[in-house]
């Protein structure tokens, strides 16, 4: 996050400003959104953007973790809550799957589309290795083919990242994810 001890009251106000936008723009458009439109939501010059947070990761840093850090710990709260394996492993599949569609921040966040971002990337990493763990414990039960990895995981999920922002994907997308998914249970 941008350290704002030291700074004048003013430019304290503008880092303020520029995060609440960010927040507000990134929701909006993803994090590609540009950086002109988040200065002019803000209130302050392209320049003062660059001057008081620095790099686009830099202010996706400064921003999305904390929000994105929320919104993945509730869904693996919610996954973890289910009884079964197979269940907590569909829970978190459905709910990644719910957030990417309805949080464009987040959907570039997962997809890893800025790397150099990284606090964000460590806070998707947990993600990754709570599906890691997800899908280990459904192989151990039995629910799940060992042909199932966790790549095979990432691939779905890719898939319906890419296509749920995508106007030109086609409108069965989320029928052809699901029934990917359906295909690698055992029972």
């Amino acid at each position: 996050m941008t350290h704002t001890k030291g700074m004048r009251r003013d430019a304290r106000a503008n880092v303020e400003r520029l995060h609440a936008a960010a927040l507000a723009v990134f929701a909006r458009r993803g994090l590609s959104a540009p950086l002109e439109e988040i200065a002019r939501e803000a209130g302050v010059s392209i320049g003062t953007l660059y001057n008081r947070v620095g790099s686009r990761e830099a202010l996706i840093d400064a921003v999305v973790p904390a929000i994105a850090g929320e919104k993945l710990l509730a869904l693996k709260d919610q996954a973890l809550g289910q009884p079964t394996p197979r269940a907590r492993l569909e829970a978190f599949i459905a709910g990644m799957i719910d957030l990417q569609v309805s949080d464009p921040a987040l959907n570039d966040a997962m997809l890893r589309r800025f790397p150099n971002a990284t606090s964000l990337i460590e806070t998707c990493d947990r993600s990754t290795a709570l599906g890691q763990d997800l899908l280990d414990d459904a192989h151990t039960a039995g629910d799940l083919s060992h042909d199932f990895t966790a790549d095979d995981l990432m691939a779905v999920l890719w898939m319906a990242g890419t296509a749920s922002h995508d106007p030109s994907a086609p409108a069965g997308w989320r029928r052809v994810v699901d029934r990917s998914i359906a295909a690698a249970w055992t029972t």
